[in-house]
Formats: structure tokens, C-alpha cells, sequence
């Protein structure tokens, strides 16, 4: 394995478990965390809350670092890959695949998941509209990462084709390595 297809691996490998982190997260508090606290007074479950806040954040800044700068280096990664074999890939392949576009629409929802995420375990006044209806805005927030994690495979469809058995079945046409 050479060295570019190993940072690559490492790349993805730190997407995919920082994504696995934070909405692990998410799916917990929605359906664990908050309905459990439902059960609790207010003074109590603000204690409990400020005291999961703090030991989460690092959490949510640590994922949200990750998820940014190893999915950047990803799609450079990807794009040069394809720049560098027009005969392969064919000089149109970025257009013809909506591949930019699916990009674009990932990363603006990935910026307003990072928002939510981040006034979740906020204390500031700016994001207290978002914790004063955890359930609410934990649900919406799942949702907009569940959509993510769906554009992401269809986005991996697009340059490596179906799943197909270990044979000498044929490559889908349009299907890349």
C-alpha cells in the first residue's frame, strides 16, 4: 500500500468514525437522554444537563474538527484522483455525475447539523431558543445527519459502482474504482 492510499484510508476511517460519534450521540440524548429526564424536576434535570454538557462538548468540537478537515482532504483527494486520469474517468465525469452539487448540498447541511450540534451543548443566549426545545430541535437535527449519511453513500455509489460478488462478474457502466 502506498503512502497516498494509506492517508486516504486513515481520511476516511476518521470520517466515518466522527460522524459514527456524533450521531451516536444525537440518536442517544433523542431517545435516551431526553425522554428519561422527562421524568425528573427542572432544577434537577438543568444539573444533569450542565453536567453532560460539559463532558460532551469536547465531544461535538472534536467530531465537528474531524468531520471538517478530514472531508476536505477527502474531496481534494478525490478531485485531483479524478484530474489526474481524464482517460479513465473522462474529462466530463464531476459534471456528468452531479458529483459538485451532491458535495455542495452535503456540506451546507453538514454546516447547519455543526450549528444545532454546537447550541446543543452551548450555553450561550444566542442558542437558548435550541435548548429550550431539546426534543424538537435534537429530532431535526438527526434528520439533517441521517440525509448527510444518505447523500454519502449515494455520492461513494457514483465512483465505485454497485456492491457485486467476488467473480468475474462485469463492471456497471459508469461504475469507477
Amino acid at each position: 500500500m502506498d503512502s497516498t492510499t494509506f492517508i486516504t484510508l486513515v481520511l476516511r476511517w476518521a470520517h466515518v468514525l466522527a460522524a459514527i460519534v456524533a450521531m451516536g450521540g444525537l440518536v442517544f440524548a433523542r431517545y435516551g437522554l431526553v425522554p428519561a429526564l422527562s421524568d425528573i424536576d427542572a432544577t434537577t434535570r438543568d444539573r444533569i444537563h450542565e453536567s453532560i454538557r460539559r463532558r460532551w462538548l469536547p465531544w461535538v468540537i472534536g467530531a465537528i474538527t474531524v468531520l471538517l478537515a478530514s472531508g476536505l482532504a477527502n474531496f481534494l483527494l478525490f478531485n485531483a484522483r479524478v484530474k489526474a486520469d481524464p482517460e479513465f474517468w473522462g474529462a466530463t465525469w464531476m459534471r456528468d455525475s452531479s458529483y459538485h452539487a451532491l458535495f455542495g448540498a452535503k456540506f451546507l447541511l453538514a454546516l447547519v447539523v455543526f450549528y444545532f450540534a454546537s447550541g446543543l451543548v452551548g450555553r450561550g443566549e444566542g442558542t437558548q431558543w435550541i435548548r429550550n426545545d431539546r426534543a424538537k430541535w435534537l429530532s431535526v437535527t438527526l434528520g439533517l445527519a441521517l440525509a448527510i449519511v444518505l447523500l454519502s453513500g449515494w455520492m461513494r455509489q457514483l465512483h465505485t459502482g454497485p456492491n457485486a460478488q467476488l467473480t468475474n462478474a462485469p463492471v456497471p457502466p459508469g461504475a469507477r474504482p
